[in-house]
């Protein structure tokens, strides 16, 4: 099952624009997020010549803009899209969505198959800012291991690891995404190194809020296997 990255931001630049957030495609009918900007996110769909009208499913991470911000736009493009968001979310996101658009709306508790080999982790709690947030990350069946692609990881990228590994019961042979390390001290980000070692994840792809000496101690750490984030590549 092929994954590209559509879009990511990651620097301070792209931050202070408001150019934030990432987006995968698996396949050709599942989007894991939609980035900050629907205009990027559909340009640089044409860029890597991807069809937005064969995309069938959304699955959102969790309800911040820098991961929702470009649905509006894809919805216009295709609005036969069905928007899978945690159950947690706000009523206000889903009611506004559907005041503006047609579309049907799924909310996820538990793990669920969004598609062959393709699935919710199911939404799983964190913290953030002193509020209770929901996130879920995309599980893709890959035999003997999973791949899985998280969004900004608010509940601990540990956390999210294992539970994958709880509710999946299969390895984990790539780890990509927002790990949520910017700002961290290193002793710490060193510490979740050591753990997601711990864990047994094959490959990492941090990108969009993992921090730049995050990035660096993984890339260190992992070597061979470290996979450097960049807009279209497939993993």
């Amino acid at each position: 099952m092929k994954i590209v990255l559509i879009a990511e931001a990651s620097t301070k630049l792209q931050h202070a624009l408001k150019l934030w957030g990432l987006s995968f495609l698996v396949g050709e009918k599942v989007l894991f997020d939609t980035f900050s900007s629907g205009r990027i996110l559909l340009k640089n769909m044409k860029k890597l010549r991807i069809d937005p009208s064969k995309i069938e499913h959304v699955v959102l991470s969790h309800e911040h803009s820098d991961h929702v911000g470009g649905l509006g736009e894809l919805l216009k493009t295709n609005p036969n899209i069905k928007v899978y968001i945690c159950e947690g979310f706000s009523q206000r996101f889903e009611d506004d969505l559907k005041d503006r658009f047609s579309v049907e709306v799924i909310r996820i508790r538990d793990p669920l198959q969004i598609a062959p080999s393709i699935h919710s982790s199911g939404q799983i709690e964190g913290r953030y800012n002193d509020k209770t947030i929901f996130e879920q990350c995309l599980v893709v069946d890959r035999g003997e291991f999973v791949g899985v692609l998280v969004g900004c990881c608010h509940p601990g990228v540990v956390k999210m690891v294992r539970t994958v590994l709880e509710r999946f019961g299969k390895p984990i042979d790539l780890l990509a995404g927002g790990f949520h390390l910017l700002n961290k001290e290193t002793s710490e980000i060193s510490r979740i190194v050591d753990e997601i070692e711990r864990l047994n994840v094959k490959r990492v792809m941090p990108s969009h809020c993992t921090g730049r000496e995050a990035v660096k101690i993984f890339r260190n750490r992992f070597q061979e296997r470290f996979v450097a984030p960049r807009v279209g590549i497939e993993l």
